[in-house]
């Protein structure tokens, strides 16, 4: 699967999700632990949940380019780095991030079900939980408005 066809069902999964993006790192950071890991561990720089949480936060932030996610993560604070579990060089203490080719790499190998499960479980978690909805709006949902179709068909 293309990158690029993984980015437009992950960005039609997170409309107007953004804010829960931010509230909630830790229990997106636990859902999307559960996506198998399809790289060489011995190659393991950047933990695959925090670099799946980046790709997942740009894209609810309206990037829909891998260049794209890229860049937005190049412009993350070091708290958010931080959060995320992000590789530091060893010597010089710097954060190391993750370029074009590694969001394309890790996007392009990914079991797109996997991460539309892990997904959905948290909106839904999220949502069942009120986040970020008025009182109102959960009230008048209907049940089918936090169903998960699948994505990638």
């Amino acid at each position: 699967m293309e990158a690029s066809s993984l980015i437009g069902g992950l960005s039609a999964r997170l409309h107007d999700v953004s804010q829960q993006v931010q509230q909630d790192t830790s229990g997106l950071l636990l859902a999307l632990a559960q996506v198998p890991d399809p790289g060489d561990p011995r190659g393991l720089i950047h933990p695959l949940p925090g670099l799946l949480a980046i790709a997942v936060a740009a894209v609810a932030s309206g990037q829909s380019r891998v260049t794209e996610i890229a860049e937005w993560a190049t412009d993350l604070p070091d708290a958010a780095w931080d959060r995320l579990g992000a590789a530091r060089d060893p010597f010089t203490g710097a954060r190391r991030v993750p370029d074009d080719s590694t969001f394309a790499r890790v996007l392009a190998d990914i079991d797109a079900d996997a991460l539309d499960t892990a997904i959905c479980r948290w909106l839904i978690t999220r949502a069942a939980l009120g986040g970020g909805s008025s009182r109102q709006e959960r009230r008048t949902k209907s049940p089918d408005s936090f169903r998960c179709w699948p994505a990638w068909t």
